[in-house]
């Protein structure tokens, strides 16, 4: 792997940037500049991770040695605080950010550490809760979910394995229930946990189960998103999540090649919120379709009706879609987005191959949409740009959950589950 030392130093920057400007904030800053000192930090991070996700650098600092993916998932944290809404950023977003980024890049070359990123979850999810941004409902099934993921840790095996597997579905899913949100820091690190440990269960009757349930999950995170009343459905990417981690387990030949390119879709989904956000998961989607309907055995026919319904789900139930306002992070999540969906092969970190058909067909629909673009400009109209932005971009009043009202009660048990999870994961192998 490829190192140096102006890399190194970069990576101490990305992990000490946000909490550095927190500091300043707090120090020398008035209390109505503190957000920017806190995008300040965020983007300082999310552009040092992608200088070395691009330039193909792997790090080493001290226990922080981050692979490409963990890279991917350190800028997509800080990107995500970015884009948080200014009524939940906090000053202690940006110390989440820190923590978060330290349990992603956690572990030795070659080897990314598992016990990192558990106590990087419970740590997190204390900072968090502090924003007063998570419901009772998140906050419990966020630690529920920590002590899971920490308790399969601790047991290890496939058992462990699955354990695990099942506490960071239950972290992702319950982070990415609202959109521009600081709780959305924890859903890479979900995904990163989840896409490392994933591969034990590769082929393996635990791995079948597993796909199934997650992928019952997933679908009824869509279809709940298409029959609930506005306002109380979770938000659309939250159906990605468990479709990931069940591409990841490998229940199928072919389809953990998936699994990062529905990370990636699932993040940028996120950043945006929308509902044509959802696009950005078209190239992880298409992987999937091709493992499956390239399977063999019983999980094959379950898979394909449960993704079915996943789409349908997701196409559904969107006639209430508010204005939103394009802001200059929606701007690069959208470019981005783009970007991925016409060449993911480009994006060589998701190791996207195999995708000529995919790559034709992409092409082609967008000089359809040129062609169709320039007609309706000769033709003396132009492109509705406005009602666009509000189906890619959330809109600032749309939120699932309400915000908790912190007590001494409720911090406890907040405390309690980051010790608890600690204890589990005790050990020297960090």
């Amino acid at each position: 792997m490829t190192s140096s030392a102006w890399a190194d130093a970069l990576l101490v920057a990305v992990v000490l940037a946000p909490l550095a400007t927190m500091v300043l904030a707090v120090a020398v800053a008035a209390p109505n500049h503190d957000q920017r000192w806190t995008i300040g930090g965020c983007a300082i991070a999310a552009m040092g991770a992608a200088v070395l996700l691009v330039s193909g650098q792997h790090p080493h600092v001290s226990r922080l040695a981050p692979d490409d993916v963990a890279l991917a998932a350190a800028g997509a944290t800080a990107f995500l605080a970015i884009g948080v809404r200014a009524s939940a950023r906090a000053p202690t977003v940006a110390a989440a950010v820190t923590v978060v980024t330290c349990g992603i890049a956690s572990g030795s070359p070659g080897h990314p550490s598992t016990v990192g990123p558990v106590l990087a979850i419970a740590a997190a999810i204390v900072l968090l809760t502090l924003t007063h941004g998570p419901g009772r409902i998140t906050i419990a099934a966020l630690s529920t979910g920590a002590v899971v993921v920490a308790a399969g840790v601790r047991t290890g095996g496939h058992g462990g394995a699955a354990a695990v597997i099942i506490g960071v579905a239950l972290v992702g899913i319950a982070a990415s229930i609202s959109t521009r949100r600081a709780i959305n820091l924890l859903t890479p690190l979900a995904l990163l946990l989840g896409l490392h440990v994933a591969p034990a269960l590769t082929d393996t009757a635990q791995a079948r189960w597993l796909a199934v349930a997650l992928g019952v999950a997933g679908a009824g995170l869509a279809l709940l998103r298409a029959i609930a009343p506005r306002g109380a459905a979770p938000a659309l990417c939250a159906a990605l999540v468990p479709w990931t981690l069940a591409a990841a387990v490998g229940p199928l030949s072919g389809t953990g090649v998936a699994a990062r390119a529905l990370a990636a879709g699932t993040v940028i989904a996120l950043a945006l919120g929308g509902p044509l956000a959802l696009l950005a998961a078209t190239p992880g989607g298409a992987l999937l379709a091709y493992a499956i309907a390239d399977g063999q055995g019983w999980p094959r026919p379950v898979l394909a009706v449960l993704v079915l319904a996943t789409v349908f789900g997701l196409t559904q139930g969107h006639a209430g879609v508010t204005a939103a306002r394009l802001r200059v992070v929606d701007v690069i999540a959208i470019a981005g987005g783009a970007w991925f969906v016409l060449r993911p092969t480009s994006w060589t970190w998701t190791r996207v191959a195999g995708l000529r058909a995919y790559s034709d067909g992409a092409a082609l629909a967008v000089a359809s949409a040129l062609i169709a673009g320039v007609l309706v400009a000769m033709t003396g109209g132009r492109p509705a740009t406005e009602p666009l932005a509000s189906w890619m971009v959330a809109g600032e009043d749309q939120d699932s959950s309400p915000p908790a009202r912190l007590g001494p009660g409720m911090v406890a048990a907040t405390a309690l589950t980051g010790l608890i999870a600690a204890a589990l994961v005790r050990s020297a192998r960090l």
